[in-house]
């Protein structure tokens, strides 16, 4: 925890440590130095006559601090109004001691000293949030007149990846002084305090050493959010789709019995490989996600395309390619490449790692749960005609990893999100067609002009000379010209595990029939499911959203039984 200065301290010392720093509080952090007025007006102050300077810490008393609240802390509300009134005089009086003793511990030269310290500190910090990985919670007094504290504490709730923001009204600079000011209360408001750390793989950390504060978008353990720190993550347009789609879970036991929820899934049990289906811009994974979480205390994670990892404007160049993010001309890019910048942070901390054969090996070794989509961006981006079509590689490459660690595998299989859109013309009709138009003064929107083939070849690939087939799988291309659609509620079931062990890495044959049963499960999965929704009475949007709004929005719409 650091206050002041202490908060940009705290973030120096959370880059150098990692993971044996858990988690940041700042309160008021000085990093927000550099748009104050002490820059200018701190350096003349240390040049006052001495008779004039033991007035100083009189004069900036009101702008540090609150002080008839700080006097306060020492009152007993219980007592009589008299007696309240007696105790707040005698505590304003006291402070005045305190206040002459700080032109004692901070003489000219001192001042001098840590008005340097906070311009190269703030100076130095700035460029470097973006690589604090821990999760932060800033608490600014909105009535800060020393520094702009709620102005930074905005700023810094964008900028950190794992940035939660608190402005806490009427409060100034020292606020933990100041009475009614609970910091465990504050923590636990926003699920910031953590007894007992828990990571990815459900067990309990006993030690720095096991990882998890500051590994995220690393093939280590990290660690698990609160329950709080979930409701908050899912608010705003994740809780819009989720009420759009009410997500509905199936799993397979391992004697086969289909059950309601993801008690089949024997997330305990050593390492599990997770392999389904890709839907339309991944839009179906966060509610996975957050239902393990929720249903068996677990994290799984996924290996995500390196788009994710590679910066807001590689992601903001996917998303407008997918449909999801509008051209430049109609947002303004900063906008658009700060909502990739949150996106991709909000994988990395529901556990992402960039899509490799040395990050999954290392996260199955550990005996974490590994979400791995074969089909690739080939399979998100599908194009016309292609919903639900399972286009993975050839290769058995993921059962042979899996093998060696003795993983066991659960195929799934997910509907709804490849109807999110209806394609009217492919990408290769699209360009046939505005070739034939005569050139224009402008662009119309259905056109791919040279600049957005240039921008879709930027876009990082995966897999790169993993597998030579997976060329097409990865890449980027225009989806053409689409409109939405209806959103359509999502189906997920897990089919039977399917246990490896070490025989099964060492036989080529074996893995290429445990990859043929996995890719069968799948589309199995596929059928079941698009077949089984015509017996939910609640597939369609407007009655699921009337029967969710009758309980209050606390109970989800019923679907159909197994």
């Amino acid at each position: 925890m650091g206050e002041s200065f202490g908060g940009i301290m705290c973030l120096a010392l959370a880059l150098k440590l990692g993971d044996y720093i858990d988690r940041l509080v700042l309160i008021n952090p000085a990093s927000s130095f550099q748009n104050s007025m002490w820059p200018s007006a701190g350096p003349m102050l240390a040049q006052l006559p001495p008779d004039v300077y033991k007035y100083l810490p009189f004069v900036l008393a009101p702008i540090m601090s609150n002080p008839i609240s700080m006097a306060w802390n020492d009152i007993d509300d219980r007592a009589p109004l008299l007696q309240q009134g007696s105790d707040l005089l005698y505590g304003l009086i006291d402070l005045a001691p305190q206040l002459a003793a700080l032109r004692l511990v901070l003489p000219p030269e001192t001042l001098s000293h840590r008005l340097t310290l906070l311009k190269e500190g703030s100076q130095w910090i700035t460029p470097r949030l973006k690589d604090v990985k821990q999760r932060v919670l800033v608490l600014a007094g909105e009535k800060d007149l020393l520094i702009p504290s709620k102005a930074e504490a905005e700023r810094l709730g964008t900028a950190l990846p794992r940035g939660r923001t608190r402005i806490l009204t009427d409060r100034g600079h020292a606020l933990l002084q100041e009475a009614g000011v609970d910091l465990v209360q504050l923590m636990e408001a926003d699920g910031f305090y953590v007894p007992t750390r828990r990571l990815s793989s459900g067990r309990a950390s006993t030690s720095a050493s096991d990882g998890g504060g500051a590994s995220f978008g690393l093939p280590r353990p990290i660690q698990l959010p609160t329950a709080k720190e979930l409701e908050l993550d899912s608010q705003g347009f994740v809780s819009v789709i989720n009420r759009l789609t009410s997500p509905v879970f199936y799993s397979t036991t391992a004697d086969g019995k289909i059950v309601r929820g993801l008690l089949g899934i024997p997330v305990h049990q050593g390492p599990i490989l997770l392999i389904g289906n890709h839907q339309f811009f991944a839009g179906d994974m966060y509610p996975m996600i957050k239902q393990f979480i929720t249903e068996l205390g677990v994290l799984p994670r996924g290996l995500a395309h390196p788009v994710v990892f590679a910066g807001p404007d590689a992601l903001a160049e996917a998303g407008r390619q997918g449909g999801m993010v509008q051209e430049e001309r109609n947002r303004n890019k900063k906008d658009a490449n700060a909502g990739a910048a949150q996106f991709g942070g909000l994988l990395t901390t529901y556990g992402a790692v960039p899509v490799s054969g040395k990050n999954m090996h290392k996260l199955l070794e550990q005996g974490e749960i590994v979400l791995l989509y074969p089909g690739g961006a080939r399979e998100a981006f599908k194009r016309k005609g292609e919903a639900y079509k399972i286009m993975w590689p050839g290769k058995a490459e993921f059962v042979r990893m899996a093998a060696k660690f003795g993983a066991t595998i659960v195929p799934f299989a997910a509907i709804g999100c490849d109807e999110a859109i209806t394609t009217h013309l492919s990408g290769k009709e699209l360009e046939q067609l505005t070739s034939m138009l005569p050139k224009l003064p402008f662009k119309l929107s259905l056109q791919q002009s040279e600049e957005d083939n240039k921008r879709l070849r930027s876009i990082p690939a995966a897999r790169v000379g993993v597998n030579a087939t997976m060329e097409d799988i990865e890449a980027f291309q225009s989806p053409g010209f689409f409109t939405p659609n209806i959103p359509q509620r999502t189906y997920f079931i897990f089919r039977q595990p399917i246990p490896t062990s070490a025989d099964t890495a060492r036989n080529r044959a074996v893995c290429k029939a445990v990859y043929n049963k996995v890719k069968a499960e799948v589309e199995d999965g596929l059928g079941y499911l698009l077949r089984m929704r015509q017996q939910d009475p609640y597939k369609d949007l407007l009655p699921r959203l009337l029967y969710e709004a009758s309980w209050g929005g606390k109970r989800q719409a019923p679907s159909f039984t197994p």
